[in-house]
């Protein structure tokens, strides 16, 4: 039935299929989706909330049915009619919307798309509006994750990604995201593993700058404008600067 509801909103919102396609070398790709306790954790919400609406839907149901001789007896039948009828417009709403809120959990959750390759970070998410955002490892400032009791309980954290210039933290409920230069990544069941591997990619691509041929070979180079000397013809020249200094000097000193 899930599949169901995901096929269908891909077909009609026109939802991408898949995991984005990033350069680099496949084998260092990695993408995934949040951990199924994740969906439980969502879940609870959806739960909670249907414990209290699904029995309001079915007393509206109920008192549509069982009060309408009584309300037809004190109004036209018509009256009654449309009463009854707006109480079950509204516990049907109530039951509808619900089951919509229970598929639109499972097809965010498949929309959320986390991927780490050599270079960056890729985000997406969202299902009437699909974001995708790409962190550059060599912007990334600090990584690190938060993780409330129900979290804990459910073993799963949130990822938060500090890139340069980082603002505002985001609003939690955002899933995965980019607000005031900050990504959060939600649902890692191991986040520390996945802070570690981010960190280390981040000094591997910062490092990569550090030291290399391009940068000695651009000190070698004389600025535009300046004549290029070798060292030889250089000593030579420091040499008989020298010998014209001692010959002066001695000069004044016979004066």
């Amino acid at each position: 039935m899930i599949d169901w509801w995901i096929s269908l909103a891909r077909r009609y919102l026109k939802l991408p299929e898949g995991d984005p396609k990033l350069p680099g070398d496949p084998k260092t790709n990695k993408t995934w989706n949040p951990d199924e306790k994740y969906l439980h954790y969502s879940l609870l919400g959806f739960y909670i909330g249907a414990f209290f609406a699904v029995p309001v839907s079915f007393i509206l149901f109920l008192v549509s049915v069982l009060l309408f001789p009584e309300m037809e007896k004190e109004m036209t039948t018509a009256g009654a009619l449309l009463v009854c009828l707006g109480l079950v417009m509204v516990s049907l709403f109530i039951l509808v919307s619900m089951a919509v809120s229970y598929a639109i959990i499972h097809i965010e959750l498949d929309m959320l798309r986390y991927t780490l390759t050599d270079n960056v970070v890729r985000l997406r998410r969202g299902v009437m509006k699909v974001e995708e955002v790409t962190l550059s490892y060599v912007n990334i400032q600090n990584v690190k994750f938060s993780q409330g009791p129900l979290q804990r309980y459910f073993g799963i954290a949130d990822l938060i990604v500090e890139t340069a210039g980082g603002g505002q933290a985001l609003n939690p409920q955002q899933g995965a995201g980019v607000q005031h230069h900050q990504g959060l990544i939600k649902g890692v069941s191991r986040p520390e593993a996945l802070r570690d591997l981010i960190l280390k990619r981040v000094q591997e691509a910062k490092g990569a700058g550090l030291g290399d041929d391009s940068r000695e070979e651009d000190d070698d180079e004389a600025p535009p404008g300046a004549s290029v000397m070798s060292s030889r013809e250089g000593q030579a020249l420091l040499r008989e600067i020298r010998d014209s200094l001692k010959v002066v000097n001695s000069s004044f000193r016979k004066k």
